[in-house]
């Protein structure tokens, strides 16, 4: 199993600003260095490193020499975030963009083949929205994907679901059931199927924050059982903003490592990623200010409680695989 988590050059020093990409000053004094070296000595565990490809990916985001020596050499998978569509997507705007989308793609896939060893990829995540989810077509638009991406012998590559409906609920399958037709085709063709968890204070309940190691764990068993493939935890993302935020975060974590092992064992979970390692200041997005907390370790360094959890995550674990 991989144990994941997001980031790529981060500060090394205190009250620095954990990503490069915030700082004001490179030149300073903050110490950049890729997250592996911070894992290598934190989160031992891990073996994966997430990261985000948008609609406007430059190649130098993530160099490849970097990439290769700091992340593969040293023994971490990078796992792609394809998320070309973004919050705008639907069947119109997909189809008024297609060329576009498969212009990026293409320009990934020959990124791609620069890196040797595997590569994951992650296809189109919280794609279900906006009558997407029950919009045939997009079957057609992930198996193109599926096609070009494997030009690379190297990649795995599977669509990522996103987790809506009523948060108060741990068991939704007539809310799941509802990305069935725009998925149905493509999943015969994918190596895994993936999920995401977003939740924050600035959104959700307590309670709903709190019930979402049971759904997540829930909804494994539907995707696993639906579709007859590895599940995929692409990325968590519980923020620790607001009041009781940072034990609200903890609790959360301290159940997902409790439900992972059974995820493993029952829905041949093959992934658990975090959204964040790391606090990333001025991070925007649909949860507002709470989007700056979703990691575990502060932007300063320090550690949250919940990184005591994620450290129990072990990937070489023997458990039963399901049949």
């Amino acid at each position: 199993m991989l144990i994941g988590a997001g980031g790529f050059d981060v500060s090394k020093n205190k009250n620095c600003y954990s990503f490069k990409d915030t700082n004001k000053d490179t030149n300073s004094s903050c110490g950049f260095v890729n997250i592996t070296e911070v894992l290598q000595k934190e989160a031992k565990n891990t073996n994966a490193v997430s990261l985000w490809i948008t609609k406007d990916w430059q190649e130098d985001w993530y160099d490849v020499e970097t990439t290769q020596h700091e992340i593969i050499d040293k023994g971490y998978t990078p796992v792609y975030i394809f998320y070309w569509f973004a919050d705008e997507v639907s069947p119109k705007f997909v189809q008024a963009n297609e060329e576009a989308y498969f212009k990026t793609l293409r320009k990934f896939t020959q990124h791609l083949k620069k890196l040797k060893g595997k590569k994951i990829v992650v296809l189109n995540p919280e794609y279900n929205e906006n009558k997407t989810e029950s919009w045939d077509g997009m079957n057609d638009i992930f198996l193109k994907s599926f096609a070009m991406l494997r030009e690379d012998s190297e990649v795995l590559v599977g669509p990522c679901v996103g987790d809506f409906g009523d948060y108060k609920h741990v068991n939704e399958k007539r809310e799941w059931r509802l990305f069935h037709k725009s998925l149905k085709r493509a999943a015969k063709e994918a190596d895994f199927i993936a999920f995401q968890e977003m939740r924050a204070l600035t959104r959700n309940s307590k309670e709903e924050i709190l019930n979402t190691p049971q759904r997540a764990l829930n909804l494994s068993h539907y995707l696993y059982k639906t579709y007859k493939k590895p599940t995929f935890f692409a990325y968590a993302a519980i923020s620790s903003y607001g009041e009781n935020g940072q034990e609200i975060q903890r609790e959360v974590y301290e159940n997902f490592a409790k439900n992972i092992p059974i995820m493993r064992r029952d829905a041949n979970l093959i992934y658990f990623g975090l959204f964040h390692y790391f606090d990333y200041p001025g991070h925007v997005g649909y949860f507002n200010e709470a989007e700056e907390y979703f990691g575990i370790v502060r932007k300063d360094g320090s550690s949250k409680p919940s990184l005591q959890y994620y450290n129990q995550l072990n990937p070489s674990d023997s458990l039963q695989k399901p049949e």
